[in-house]
């Protein structure tokens, strides 16, 4: 997959604010985050206090405003106060977007709640953190990182097509292209998907973390719901449905058969490139799975419900 990975100043320093709101985030950057925090005005402290009370009522306030401005025409040409600047007309324009009529729930949330009142506040902690020279500073010790992981990145994924391997396995369209990557400093520690189409990568990511984040995303995405239906349980595996602890939670032996399969499929995808993947009880249903994605490989032109409905019949009753 030759990926073309971008790199955003302007995002990262929302996302830099963001780690100073939510304090999982904010344990990954420690060092960086006690570095500049302490020396924001009285005003940006407040501002603060603010958005994490937001952020606790509408959580991922600033993934959302990274969303809204991932489709902005002027993204990568105007500095990040002009961006936030006309707030009222950067929501009414999105609104009006392809993106907007798919966005999440949460998203829509948090431009019908809190979107006009924490743009402002963001905006001016943003200048605040640009007083203390945050872009000299974004700019001499961070993107020399993101650059020399970007090569470490693109040398990984060129041996190895992660996307075909993935996407080998979905059930309707493919989840994963090579296009609308981007690699931030201040992202988290995972892997996200914004928009259904934007990637955002984090510089702390290992490879083989990478991997599974992908992976992870690209299972939870998908249905393999009808497939399931296709089985006709054993007795075997209908007393090992009934003793399992997510048996009530699970509620019916289809999605107990849907959540072995992804178990198994996780752990195939994951040691098919080269990661070292967890081990399944040798007794579960999950480990027959794998096992038979093993013993009968998948060959290319077969496409996934094909084979998957052929292996749900294979343990049918």
């Amino acid at each position: 997959m030759n990926t073309d990975f971008q790199i955003s100043y302007t995002l990262d320093i929302l996302f830099f604010i963001d780690c100073m709101i939510d304090e999982k985030k904010k344990e990954l950057y420690e060092d960086d985050i006690y570095r500049l925090m302490p020396m924001l005005g009285t005003v940006s402290d407040k501002y603060i206090e603010k958005l994490i009370k937001m952020n606790q009522h509408t959580p991922r306030m600033i993934e959302h405003l990274v969303s809204i401005l991932l489709i902005n025409e002027h993204l990568h040409e105007w500095s990040v106060t002009d961006l936030l600047d006309r707030h009222k007309h950067l929501i009414k324009n999105f609104k009006k977007t392809k993106q907007f009529s798919s966005a999440s729930k949460d998203l829509k949330k948090f431009i019908k709640s809190h979107s006009l009142k924490a743009i402002p506040l963001i905006k001016a902690i943003v200048i605040d953190l640009e007083r203390l020279d945050f872009k000299k500073f974004w700019l001499e010790e961070k993107l020399p990182l993101l650059k020399e992981k970007i090569t470490e990145y693109q040398m990984t994924l060129g041996g190895f097509n992660i996307a075909s391997h993935v996407n080998k396995w979905v059930m309707n369209k493919e989840v994963l292209s090579s296009g609308q990557w981007y690699l931030l400093i201040y992202s988290g520690a995972d892997y996200k998907t914004l928009l259904q189409e934007y990637r955002v990568t984090s510089a702390i990511l290992a490879r083989e973390n990478l991997f599974e984040c992908i992976i992870s995303y690209a299972l939870q995405v998908n249905s393999y719901k009808d497939v399931c239906k296709l089985l006709k349980p054993t007795q075997k595996l209908q007393a090992e449905f009934k003793s399992h602890e997510e048996c009530k939670k699970l509620k019916k032996i289809s999605n107990y058969v849907e959540t072995s399969l992804k178990m198994a499929l996780k752990i195939y995808l994951l040691e098919g490139c080269g990661t070292v993947a967890p081990k399944l009880p040798d007794n579960s249903f999950a480990n027959e799975i794998l096992n038979y994605l093993y013993e009968f490989k998948k060959q290319d032109n077969i496409k996934a419900p094909e084979y998957l409905g052929e292996m749900m019949k294979k343990f049918s009753k």
